[in-house]
Formats: structure tokens, sequence, C-alpha cells
């Protein structure tokens, strides 16, 4: 994907534009969800033919996860610190590789980094720790191809998952996050504020939020926030 145009608010969701440099990249990926999207790097789902031993640069990847989604396999690659994140689908021999987003901003993957829900629109999540939150980078196949979806997510209270929320045939993005966060990282201050969940279509629209709590641990299942429609109202206005 092209690399990013700075644009101001944090992220719940990011979208990611023409890497010109490191420090413009940063700016770019911490945006509110009302901010203007931008493409992130690795939209359009371009494959890879390198073998796995060549993905991750000068290093050999190594398969820290896998996942079944469609009746194959979703896997996590990196190098051995975590970096260079790619994924694999269809296993050993398959030449579909997409590198992650999260692979040229440096944030490091591990053996809990990969959620797939196998619904009739398939998604996947690789996220990674970045700036005292989790940043996250959805996946979604409407078809036979898996693509990057142009968003990403970033949640200043460590939670971004996958799951099934408002009824329909696909899952949503929630992402738990403090409701007087502007900027990542969060100003001083914020994390003693309230949480709330704030929940996306797979398409990136606004779904809703629930109310506020004083801490994420009062999210209903949490860290495997359960939902439903009836827990979904306007986000707060910042």
């Amino acid at each position: 994907m092209t690399g990013p145009k700075p644009a101001p608010s944090i992220v719940v969701t990011a979208v990611l534009a023409v890497l010109v440099t490191a420090g413009a990249l940063v700016t770019a990926v911490l945006l509110r969800p009302d901010a203007p999207d931008v493409a992130a790097p690795g939209a359009g789902g371009e494959s890879s033919t390198a073998g796995v031993a060549s993905e991750c640069g000068p290093r050999a990847c190594q398969v820290l996860v896998r996942r079944p989604v469609k009746g194959t396999t979703a896997e996590l690659l990196a190098d051995p610190e975590g970096g260079a994140a790619h994924v694999r689908f269809g296993g050993l021999g398959s030449d579909f590789v997409l590198e992650s987003a999260l692979a040229p901003m440096e944030v490091a993957v591990g053996q809990d980094s990969l959620q797939c829900v196998d619904a009739e629109l398939a998604a996947c999540l690789v996220q990674g720790d970045y700036q005292g939150g989790v940043l996250a980078e959805l996946l979604v196949a409407p078809g036979d191809t898996w693509r990057q979806s142009d968003r990403l997510y970033f949640s200043d209270a460590g939670r971004v998952l996958l799951a099934q929320v408002v009824g329909d045939p696909a899952p949503e993005v929630v992402v738990v996050r403090h409701e007087c966060a502007s900027a990542a990282p969060a100003a001083p201050g914020c994390t003693r504020g309230p949480v709330l969940a704030e929940v996306f279509e797979l398409s990136g629209k606004q779904a809703g939020c629930t109310k506020r709590y004083s801490a994420p641990s009062q999210l209903r299942g949490w860290p495997d926030v359960r939902l439903g429609p009836a827990d979904l109202r306007p986000c707060p206005v910042s």
C-alpha cells in the first residue's frame, strides 16, 4: 500500500498512504474514525511468489501461528524477533503471501497476533503492540481471494478483536478505547478515563459504540468482548 497523508486524530481506525518517511508514516497511522481515509501499505492484496525463506528479508521467516479459515489455513510469518510480518494463505507451498501493513512500521507480532473468523464473509486480524496500545490490520475474503483493508485499527486500551455483533453474516471489528483518547500515545491521565467499545463493519463503517465503563474488565466477556445489537448506541462526539 502506498504511504501516508497526515490526518488529524486517533486511531480507532487508521489508513496509510505513500510511505514517504518513517515520521510521516507514524503521524498518518493514528487517525480517529472520522478522519479522511488514506490508502494503507499493502492494500490491494498483491501476492508474493517468493519462498518463505526469503519473505522476511535477510533472515528466514518462521511460522508463529496457524488458523483454519475458508477450508484452508492462514499462517502468520515473522522473523525471529517478530518483525517483518507476513500472512500466508494455503499453508506450506502456497505462493499467496501478503506482507502485513504492520511490517514497515516495525510492529512486532507473536503467537497471539492472528485471529480469524470463518463466516460467509471471512476475515482475519493481524495485530501487535504499538505506542502503548495495539495496532491491528484487517484482512478480508469477499470471494476466493484475500485482500487487505485500507484501514488500520488502534486501541489505546489494548484490545482489538473480530466478533459477531450486529447479527449479519460477517463479523465486526471491535475496538476498546478510552473515550478521552485523541492521539496516540494517549494524553497524560487518559488511561484513567472511561472506556467504551467501538464497533465497525468490515467496510470500515462505524456501527456504534457501547456505553461508558470505568474499566475494560467491565465489558461483558472481557477480554473476549461479547456484544449484541442492543449494546450499541451512537458514539460520543469528541
